[in-house]
């Protein structure tokens, strides 16, 4: 999976990038305008799930769930539907907004103030018109088409576009439009902005850490729901210097509890609807990222494509269940298996041995 990591310049998504991939950019690849291509990492998930599963398998490598972050180019106000990247923030999964709640004169805001829940809207709005643009151009290319040949399928395309236009004019998001599955695998190669989960960030002051706990309220006035977390990208950064006894000195000083990758992939995953699952290997135990109540036979072929083709049935148990038992054998011979068919909705924690024909 894909994360990308965007905003306004100098509102810290660089930050938020190291912070997350443990990894420095150079300042000359941070600078506006200097970049030949955007800078990608792979982080691992913390999961205490899989330490439990790997704590009665110790001999086996232990592998977490691995996602892809990249870090946008900043965007200047009102750039976002002609930013030559934008076809490549199309290609996420996942959108991170991070959002600039810190005060520094010497760092000019693109929008000339320090708001984030005016930034919010204003990038929201900025995703909403990146879309509506699409769909515009892709009604008058399906005006033309139709008048030229009777195509039923385009013809369906054409009416879902035209209910969603006037949704869009009205500045509202794709996602809030109630799609049948059909319709969302219609839309699903035109990948719009506004479909896609997304997750605000907000950068603050050293001073106003309090409110990492709340960040809600930096931002009055916005729609309810919108899902936000707070960060201090300053201090954060401070920390990627330091030893673990450092860090935790440091950390304390500052009355710190978590650094910000564990909360933030726990959000995330409440924001994209991730569970997690579970295999035993010869060689490892494993964790794998799919979307809540995916069947099985899908979350098999996350696994190897062969097994999704093969898929015979599946045999789950979940994991505090597993680990009561103490084995797969033990939960084999207490009769705890489920036997599941390919439409078993995966539920997080479940851990699944896949039957498959070879």
């Amino acid at each position: 999976m894909i994360i990308s990591i965007f905003g306004y310049h100098q509102s810290g998504k660089t930050s938020l990038f190291e912070i997350l991939s443990q990894r420095k950019i150079e300042a000359h690849q941070a600078a506006s305008g200097q970049r030949h291509e955007i800078p990608r990492a792979v982080c691992q998930v913390a999961d205490p799930g899989l330490d439990l599963l790997s704590s009665l398998y110790p001999e086996r490598k232990k592998v977490q769930v691995h996602l892809e972050i990249e870090d946008f180019p900043g965007l200047a106000s009102g750039d976002m539907s002609t930013s030559q990247y934008l076809a490549q923030l199309r290609k996420a999964d996942g959108l991170v907004h991070v959002v600039r709640g810190f005060r520094d004169p010497a760092i000019v805001h693109p929008r000339g103030k320090i708001n984030p829940a005016d930034d919010i809207r204003c990038l929201t709005e900025e995703l909403i018109l990146s879309d509506l643009l699409m769909v515009n151009g892709r009604l008058e290319k399906l005006e033309k088409d139709l008048r030229k040949m009777k195509d039923p399928e385009a013809q369906k395309e054409r009416e879902l576009l035209e209910k969603l236009r006037p949704l869009l004019e009205q500045g509202k998001p794709i996602k809030d439009f109630p799609l049948a599955a059909s319709e969302e695998k219609m839309l699903r190669g035109f990948c719009f902005l506004s479909l896609k989960p997304i997750l605000h960030m907000i950068n603050l002051d050293e001073q106003d850490l309090p409110s990492l706990q709340n960040p809600e309220l930096l931002l009055p006035g916005l729609a309810a729901g919108t899902p936000v977390l707070a960060f201090c990208g300053r201090i954060e950064k401070e920390l990627l210097e330091l030893d673990e006894e450092e860090r935790r000195l440091f950390m304390g000083s500052y009355g710190l509890v978590e650094t910000t990758p564990g909360r933030f992939f726990r959000k995330l995953y409440e924001v994209m609807d991730l569970v997690n699952f579970y295999t035993i290997g010869k060689d490892e135990v494993r964790a794998w990222a799919v979307k809540k109540d995916t069947p099985a036979v899908k979350a098999a072929g996350e696994i190897h494509t062969d097994i999704e083709k093969g898929f015979i049935r599946a045999e789950v148990i979940p994991l505090e269940e597993l680990v009561k038992q103490g084995s797969w054998q033990k939960a084999r011979e207490a009769g705890l298996l489920r036997l599941e068919g390919k439409d078993y909705p995966v539920q997080d924690g479940d851990v699944i041995y896949f039957r498959f024909a070879q």
